[in-house]
């Protein structure tokens, strides 16, 4: 992280606290690697480039723009290719140190051979992650599932650890998936957490 200095005379502190803020972004920005690298499995990832569809922002009151849990919020088009039904958290509202269990259900209404996510991770206002995934990368290493996944539904569990290093304050995930083939959305998902 870099911070300007704008008192000269500070300059020497402020060169130490953006190192010692940076040593604590660069350990935030692993351990929300490493919990957000399976939540984006089941419920999806982000848009290549600006040309692309899949890369629209939705305002509220676009899309479906349903609340799935006290956390997650469905904010897919009505069609997009997965539907999700539910996704449940045990426990409701993650805590450091306290692993999560993700239950999800979706209906998957055409198939898909391949397709890409994009998640995007936020700390109040800083970026934590901003990463495409290989959906069917993810499914085959994480889930023990090949693609194309067909039609049809698909009940996913998943257990996830959450780090005990987790500065206080809200984190905000936005991911988007879509088709590899046609760069049709699969879906849409925001997720707000205050540690």
């Amino acid at each position: 992280m870099k911070l300007d200095s704008y008192v000269v005379a500070f300059c020497a502190a402020q060169t130490c606290a953006a190192m010692a803020i940076g040593d604590q972004l660069r350990m935030v920005v692993q351990e929300a690697t490493g919990i957000f690298a399976n939540i984006d499995l089941t419920i999806g990832g982000g848009g290549r480039g600006h040309d692309s569809p899949a890369a629209a922002i939705l305002l509220e009151g676009e899309g479906k723009n349903r609340t799935l849990n006290d956390i997650i919020r469905d904010v897919s088009e009505e069609d997009d290719i997965i539907d999700i039904k539910y996704v449940k958290l045990d426990p409701e509202q993650p805590k450091r140190s306290t692993p999560i269990h993700l239950n999800a259900l979706a209906y998957v209404k055409e198939s898909i051979a391949a397709a890409t996510a994009n998640v995007k991770v936020k700390y109040g206002f800083i970026t934590l992650l901003n990463r495409n995934y290989d959906l069917c990368e993810e499914l085959k290493n994480n889930l023990n599932r090949t693609c194309p996944v067909d039609e049809g539904p698909i009940d996913l569990d998943i257990d996830i650890d959450i780090p005990g290093f987790i500065p206080p304050g809200w984190f905000h995930l936005d991911a988007v998936a879509w088709r590899d083939a046609d760069d049709k959305q699969l879906g849409h998902i925001r997720a707000d957490v205050r540690f």
